[in-house]
């Protein structure tokens, strides 16, 4: 049985402990929920990718939170990050990547509006809508075709294109699975299909500008970096990476200045060797970073790990809380709960 499996069965008995029996007595009390973005309108660049919870779902899980944990200062967030040691108290931490244009419109005022600090992790290439992530390309291109916006004449030409460049003609498959480098493949399928990428980020503006992060740094947010253009790491160069995570953090700096220097990395820190982290320690690039295995005990200095909100079922974020502490107890149980890499 997958593992995904295994959480939605979880999830289906996640409601029987209230959720204060869940927590352990000296540990995991302090937890870090994480979203992309949140809407009541229709987003095609994400809408293939995973399931945008509406405002008043958002509502609805900070109310959950506020009424179960109190919410983090970003001094209590370094605190516990730089120190290492575990909050006795119930606290909780939101924070959004990619740095998409809801987090300024949708997410910060709600926020503000409910007394609580969060962090947005920006990627310095999307800000100013200056070019699309290679995954929100993907996600526009399959809105097109389910919406039945294509001919079958593209199809035809798309997949003879795919079939010169991977020797496999599945269009679906290689939309759902795109990576950094096949950008340039992505670009030639849209126009295949019609669709201009620049023409969508001008009239669109999926992203936040220079000056709305500005402006929520001045609202009390924290402000910290993504990589540069939400590559994978895991299909990246030690020197890649240190690059991805050096020039987001100068941009973060030069643009910014925020009191904490921080970092998010892109997709899951997973398979990242330690070397990164005592290079960028070593080179103080940040105060502290994040990952997102969820409730997981994490042994790296100065590194906190987030929990995903955006299940692909419908789950409520109490169930997604609830879930996480149910996994993490059975990862115990097989000696599978402390975050491993090279």
């Amino acid at each position: 049985m997958s593992s995904q499996s295994i959480k939605r069965l979880l999830s289906s008995f996640s409601g029987i402990l209230p959720i204060e029996k869940l927590m352990l007595p000296k540990g995991h009390r302090f937890i870090m929920p994480f979203w992309h973005t949140i809407s009541d309108a229709p987003l095609p660049h994400l809408s293939q990718l995973y399931r945008v919870q509406s405002t008043q779902e958002f509502e609805r899980t900070l109310d959950f939170l506020l009424k179960t944990y109190k919410p983090a200062s970003v001094d209590d967030l370094f605190r516990l990050a730089t120190t290492g040691e575990r909050s006795q108290k119930k606290l909780f931490f939101p924070s959004f990547d990619d740095g998409l244009t809801e987090c300024y419109q949708v997410i910060a005022p709600i926020l503000k509006r409910k007394g609580i600090q969060a962090a947005f992790f920006i990627n310095p290439m999307f800000v100013d809508n200056n070019t699309l992530f290679h995954r929100h390309k993907a996600s526009l291109i399959l809105n097109a075709i389910q919406e039945q916006k294509s001919k079958a004449s593209g199809f035809i030409e798309a997949e003879k294109l795919l079939q010169q460049r991977f020797n496999n003609n599945n269009l679906h498959q290689f939309l759902h699975h795109t990576v950094y480098t096949d950008h340039w493949l992505l670009d030639q399928v849209a126009r295949i299909f019609g669709i201009d990428f620049g023409q969508y980020c001008a009239h669109q503006q999926p992203y936040m500008t220079l000056d709305q992060i500005k402006e929520l740094q001045q609202q009390g947010f924290l402000i910290g970096a993504h990589g540069m253009d939400h590559r994978e790491f895991y299909l990246s160069s030690e020197e890649e990476i240190m690059e991805q995570i050096s020039g987001s953090m100068d941009f973060l700096i030069q643009q910014v200045n925020p009191p904490v220097k921080s970092f998010a990395f892109p997709y899951t820190d997973f398979n990242v060797p330690d070397a990164i982290f005592d290079r960028a320690n070593k080179d103080k690039l940040w105060d502290m970073s994040f990952g997102t295995a969820g409730i997981k005990d994490e042994n790296m200095p100065n590194h906190l790990q987030r929990i995903p909100m955006e299940s692909s079922a419908k789950e409520n974020g109490k169930q997604v809380i609830r879930t996480e502490y149910l996994w993490y107890y059975l990862k115990s149980v097989m000696g599978k709960n402390k975050v491993r890499r090279q």
